[in-house]
């Protein structure tokens, strides 16, 4: 029993079961697909032992363990209780037993015995006894017109994106326009890995790791 699994995008096949750590910190839970079980009531298994059932349902068996020491016999007839049987049970029963008359009537009849047996050589009448996540501006300089040409680097308004990469204005760049660098709302630490860090905000998001045994392919989760 073994399923195709598809996790953050990550397919891992052939899963019989996922491991995931336990809260109470015991070692870890295993969970088993069990799609393929059969059982859909306590009468199919033997007292005292438990198991999952397609739907997740948890059955526990009643059915009870039976010996020879259960059976009883009443006459000739043998009484066998359900329930499981182990081993062979057996339950004796007594043998019966013949008692040949005292006294034969009627002429020229002949009797003989055996073992529980009675041989009549006659039609008679016999009644035997049976016994259990800077600027510059152009000027004047005293009463001289001069004339002053500015080389000044500009640059035009523009948004500022947050990157991989740094976004740099040199220094003495004239901002002929508002540079503006937009607010991100889902800046928040529970949006950053735990253990990284983005401009200064450490990260409190905790993500599983999963990984996947290339033998038992039993999918662990911690």
């Amino acid at each position: 029993m073994a399923q195709d699994i598809v996790i953050r995008s990550n397919t891992y096949y052939d899963t019989p079961a996922i491991e995931i750590p336990r809260a109470d910190g015991q070692g870890n839970a295993l969970f088993y697909d069990n799609s393929e079980a059969t059982v859909s009531s306590g009468n199919q298994m033997l007292s005292g032992v438990k198991a999952l059932g397609s739907d997740g349902t948890l059955y526990e068996g009643n059915i009870s363990s039976k010996s020879s020491s259960d059976l009883t016999v009443s006459g000739a007839t043998v009484t066998v209780p359900a329930g499981n049987y182990a081993s062979q049970a057996s339950a004796s029963v007594a043998n019966g037993s013949v008692t040949a008359p005292a006294t034969i009537s009627g002429s020229s009849a002949s009797l003989s015995t055996g073992t529980n047996t009675l041989t009549l050589s006659k039609s008679i009448s016999v009644t035997p006894s049976v016994t259990t996540a800077g600027y510059i501006s152009s000027g004047t300089a005293g009463n001289s017109t001069v004339s002053l040409t500015a080389s000044v680097t500009t640059r035009a308004a523009s948004t500022l994106q947050p990157g991989t990469s740094a976004v740099t204005i040199a220094a003495d760049t004239y901002l002929t326009g508002a540079q503006t660098i937009p607010a991100e709302p889902n800046y928040l630490a529970a949006n950053i890995v735990y253990g990284k860090s983005l401009w200064g905000l450490n990260g409190s998001a905790q993500i599983p790791v999963i990984s996947q045994d290339s033998v038992t392919k039993i999918l662990s989760i911690s």
